[in-house]
């Protein structure tokens, strides 16, 4: 059984977070860590919600160059697609198809650090947004406690693919079977200040939000929030 020591290996201080969180960042100097099978491994982390912030939330954020190696589309809408699942079947719907060549290029991702239902449909709309996100907080003004990181860098990047399929869905051709991977990989974190309401919870400044509901440990999270701050 392993058993990791929940201590920042920067300054010294404790770090506290959920019972199933698998990221903290220290309170004290802003160090992020991600516990692996060696110990805690530091991540980087961009700084975007301020020490008196009411709801610092982490987040994802994924620099990847991605490789489209196969992407075939309909040349019409064949509505039988919504109960055959996701995967395209060319007997079934033997429409016309059409594959395009393949192609590459850098993409940065964006989604939450935390389990959300719907996440990766989340982390293509949060994408959009990156240029909006709040500045980067100086360490002067201090850090707030951040808990709930319970996605690790390894899960991320499998994520990160799921966002680059999303981004491919939402594109105006009719895409009916698509092989891409991501190469080049960069992760690090960002926090940043959200706002919970009675259904709600609003991030940052992207305009977007996801419902309480959606997040399956948001309960307690809430609560262990309160107990420390």
């Amino acid at each position: 059984m392993k058993v990791t020591r929940l201590v920042c290996s920067r300054c010294g201080a404790p770090l506290s977070g959920l019972r199933t969180d698998r990221l903290f960042i220290c309170r004290n100097c802003g160090t992020s860590w991600a516990d692996s099978a060696e110990g805690l491994e530091q991540v980087e982390v961009e700084h975007r919600a301020p020490g008196m912030s009411e709801l610092p939330l982490p987040f994802w954020k994924l620099r990847a160059s991605v490789y489209v190696l196969k992407r075939t589309v309909r040349n019409e809408f064949t509505s039988t697609i919504l109960r055959l699942g996701s995967k395209f079947d060319s007997e079934a719907m033997p429409g016309k198809l059409r594959a395009s060549e393949g192609s590459s290029e850098r993409r940065t991702f964006l989604f939450p650090a935390f389990y959300v239902n719907g996440l990766p449909g989340l982390g293509v709309s949060l994408s959009r947004c990156i240029s909006s996100l709040p500045p980067l907080i100086e360490e002067s003004s201090g850090f707030p406690y951040v808990c709930g990181g319970s996605i690790v860098p390894s899960d991320a990047r499998v994520l990160g693919r799921c966002v680059a399929v999303g981004q491919e869905t939402e594109k105006s051709d009719w895409l009916a079977e698509i092989e891409l991977v991501l190469s080049s990989v960069k992760a690090s974190l960002v926090i940043l200040p959200c706002r919970s309401e009675v259904e709600k919870v609003h991030i940052a400044e992207t305009g977007l939000s996801f419902f309480r509901r959606s997040a399956p440990r948001w309960a307690t999270l809430m609560e262990h929030r309160s107990s420390i701050t």
